[in-house]
C-alpha cells in the first residue's frame, strides 16, 4: 500500500483556473498522504515565480513554505511513495494528468481489495506493522489514506476491478490481494485467483496471489501459541503443526485441517504423518484462527519474516507501487 509522488509543472501553476485544484492537492500533501516531488524541477525559482505563488498573500506564503519543505528531503521523503503523477495544464505523456484529474487521484485512498476484510485485513495490518514501518505510519494517518474493501470471495473480484477502471481517465489507486488456494508446492492457483490475476495484468493493477495456500499459512508459531482461551488440545495442535515441514505448513488448511478426501497432491504432501499427528491435525485450528494476527502484545516480526519465505516482502513491494 504508498501515496503518490506528485510533480507540479509550471504550466499548471501559471494557470489561474488550476489553482483551486493545486491547493486541494497540497492539502493532501500537508496531511502526509503524498509527497511533492521537486527532483525533476530545474530551479525552485521557476515555480516560485508562477501566478500560483506570486502576490497571493497568505495563500502564496503557504504554498511557498510547502515548496521549501519539499526541497528539504529531511521534511519530505520519497519513501514509501512509488507511483508518480505529473500535473500539467495540457497532459500528453505517460503519468501526466490535468489538475482536476490529478486532484481526484490525490484525494482517492489507496484501496486494497481482499476476499475477506476481517481475516485478510487483520493479516495485512499485522504484516505491514511488523515488516514495514513507513507503510505502517501511512496506514495510520488521519483520513484513512489506505482502505480495505472486500466482496466476500474471489469470484467477483475480476469484475469489481474492471468496474473500478470504468469512467475515469487514469488508473485508480488499487491493489488486489487473493489466496492461491494451492494444495501443495507443485499445485497451481485456483481458477478464480488465476482469473483475477489475468484481469489485473490486462488493466495494469497490481495483484498479489499468495505463494502459500491462504493468509493464515503465514502465521508463525509465536502467535499460534499465544491464542487466547485455549486448552491442552490447542497446545498439542501447535506442537503437531510445528513438527510439519515448511512446505506442509504452507499448504495445510489452517482452518479446516486435513481433508477427508485429499487430492493426490495433498496425499503426497502429508503422506508421512504419524497416526497421532494426523488425528490432532485433522480438524485444524478452526474458523477464527485469523484472530491470532491481532495479538499485538506478542513480538512476531522475526518469526513472521522467516515464515514469509520472501513472499511477504514481495507483497509489500506490490503495494508500494501504488502508494
Amino acid at each position: 500500500m504508498k501515496p503518490v509522488r506528485i510533480e507540479i509543472d509550471v504550466s499548471a501553476a501559471n494557470d489561474p483556473d488550476s489553482h483551486q485544484w493545486l491547493n486541494r492537492i497540497l492539502h493532501k500533501i500537508e496531511d502526509g498522504w503524498h509527497v511533492w516531488d521537486t527532483t525533476n524541477q530545474p530551479e525552485p525559482s521557476e515555480i516560485e515565480a508562477t501566478t500560483w505563488i506570486r502576490d497571493r498573500g497568505a495563500q502564496g506564503k503557504w504554498v511557498r513554505e510547502l515548496l521549501i519543505k519539499s526541497i528539504e528531503r529531511s521534511a519530505w521523503t520519497l519513501a514509501p511513495h512509488g507511483r508518480r503523477v505529473r500535473v500539467m495544464k495540457r497532459p500528453e505523456g505517460a503519468n501526466e494528468l490535468g489538475p482536476e484529474d490529478a486532484t481526484r487521484i490525490a484525494e482517492e485512498p489507496l484501496t486494497i481489495l481482499v476476499e475477506n476484510r476481517n481475516s485478510d485485513g487483520a493479516f495485512l495490518e499485522r504484516v505491514v506493522a511488523d515488516l514495514d514501518r513507513s507503510l505502517h505510519q501511512l496506514w495510520r494517518r488521519r483520513g484513512a489514506p489506505i482502505r480495505l474493501d472486500s466482496l466476500g470471495g474471489s469470484g467477483q473480484m475480476p469484475s469489481e476491478v474492471e468496474r473500478r477502471m470504468q469512467g475515469i481517465p487514469y488508473r485508480p489507486r488499487l491493489v488486489a490481494v487473493v489466496d492461491s488456494d494451492r494444495k501443495g508446492p507443485d499445485d497451481v492457483e485456483s481458477s478464480a485467483s488465476h482469473s483475477l490475476k489475468r484481469k489485473c495484468d490486462s488493466l495494469g493493477v497490481p495483484c498479489w496471489i499468495f505463494a502459500k495456500r491462504e493468509a493464515e499459512n503465514y502465521l508463525p508459531r509465536v502467535l499460534l501459541a499465544e491464542r487466547k482461551e485455549t486448552g491442552t488440545h490447542h497446545a498439542r495442535l501447535v506442537e503437531a503443526w510445528d513438527e510439519l515441514s515448511d512446505d506442509q505448513k504452507d499448504f495445510f488448511d489452517m482452518k479446516r485441517g486435513l481433508s477427508e478426501e485429499p487430492t493426490e497432491i495433498e496425499q503426497a504432501l502429508f503422506d508421512g504423518l504419524s497416526p497421532a499427528d494426523r488425528a490432532i491435525l485433522a480438524h485444524g485450528f478452526g474458523p477464527k484462527v485469523h484472530e491470532c494476527w491481532t495479538l499485538w502484545h506478542v513480538q512476531a516480526a522475526s518469526e513472521l519474516t522467516r515464515r514469509g519465505r520472501g513472499d511477504l516482502q514481495r507483497g509489500i513491494e506490490l503495494i508500494h507501487k501504488e502508494i
